[in-house]
């Protein structure tokens, strides 16, 4: 028997919710949290799940491959991932910018600007969470 280990969860309505889940899987979390939303007051207010997102808080640094599976970078101009901050959209959407840094000689991707130990920037399809923010950043490799 599995034990329930803990599930961030965010509840995308008009709004966003979110939360923490005991569950046995992700699917399974996904699921409480849908059941618990739908059991509130929430939805007596009339906002429908427009979707469900549940994941483990990492501990260590996360890979550039679920990076670039979960915020779908963008190529640059010129061709590469890096993004020199004059080639950045004016109008760009602030969650959508990531900032290759170099800490002690290794290279990672944080959410949001930033410019002590900035590299370039990483423009993705889509944007970063608050929840994001909590989180350890990814590689850049």
């Amino acid at each position: 028997m599995r034990k329930l280990k803990p599930y961030e969860v965010i509840v995308k309505t008009s709004a966003e919710w979110s939360g923490t889940v005991q569950a046995k899987s992700r699917s399974d979390a996904k699921r409480i949290a849908g059941q618990e939303f739908d059991e509130g007051s929430l939805q007596q207010c009339g906002e429908e799940v427009e979707t469900v997102i549940a994941f483990k808080l990492r501990t260590g640094c996360g890979s550039w491959r679920t990076f670039a599976r979960r915020f779908r970078p963008i190529d640059g101009p010129e061709g590469a991932l890096c993004w020199h901050f004059e080639q950045l959209p004016k109008d760009v959407d602030p969650h959508r910018v990531w900032t290759i840094t170099d800490c002690d000689g290794r290279l990672t991707v944080t959410p949001g600007y930033h410019f002590v130990n900035r590299i370039d920037y990483v423009l993705c399809e889509v944007p970063w969470t608050d929840e994001d923010t909590l989180q350890p950043d990814y590689r850049y490799d």
